[in-house]
Formats: C-alpha cells, sequence, structure tokens
C-alpha cells in the first residue's frame, strides 16, 4: 500500500512555508525567504512544538522575529479597511 503524503506551500510576509505530512510517521515545516535574504530552514520540532499548527506558529513567529512588527491594517477615509 502506497505512503500517503500531503505537500502544501503557504505564503506569509514575503515568505513561504513548506508544509509536508506523511500522516502518523510526522511532519516537516520548512521556511523558504524571498531571494537573496538567506537559506531555506527547518522548524525544529522540541517539547513545545507537538502539533503541526504549533510548527506553523512557530514558523510564523521566527518570520515575524526576522521581518519585524506587522504594521497596522491602513483605514480607509470611510471607515473600512484596506483588507479585502
Amino acid at each position: 500500500m502506497p505512503k500517503l503524503q500531503v505537500v502544501q506551500t503557504r505564503e506569509y510576509r514575503l515568505h513561504r512555508l513548506e508544509v509536508v505530512d506523511n500522516g502518523k510517521a510526522g511532519f516537516s515545516v520548512t521556511i523558504v525567504p524571498p531571494p537573496n535574504r538567506g537559506q531555506p530552514r527547518e522548524v525544529t520540532r522540541d517539547s513545545l512544538v507537538v502539533t503541526l499548527a504549533d510548527a506553523l506558529n512557530r514558523a510564523k513567529a521566527e518570520i515575524d522575529a526576522v521581518m519585524g512588527p506587522k504594521p497596522p491594517p491602513r483605514v480607509r477615509p470611510g471607515g473600512y479597511s484596506a483588507r479585502r
């Protein structure tokens, strides 16, 4: 019986998160920065990173630490934010 492997990419603050889920065999999350901004690195698993959601949150926290705090959303004159 072939093994099921799910591969997914997500964009977050100019970085690409590559998620590989092998089911019971485990998962990995790799942070791929924009060109000329460093090498890809894998999110390390420890006692705090137990689930895939934990790994994604850790990856986002690492990106936020590098990029700095997120700017507040811009508000249009009518009071609506610029988000879609």
